[in-house]
């Protein structure tokens, strides 16, 4: 099976842009994750915070 550069580029290229997709949505769930627990801390050790925003 030969396969030319340009049949190369783009299949290279797909697969790239799933990879990034993939660490992409990784990275959108664990700063979710981090994003509650720090609010969470943040209330513990502060209170409510009535004033901010979000």
């Amino acid at each position: 099976m030969n396969i030319t550069t340009g049949e190369l580029l783009f299949y290279g290229g797909i697969s790239g842009m799933i990879l990034v997709a993939a660490a992409a949505s990784v990275t959108v769930i664990i700063l979710t994750g981090s994003r509650k627990r720090l609010r969470r801390k943040l209330r513990e050790e502060y209170g409510d915070f009535t004033d901010s925003p979000g």
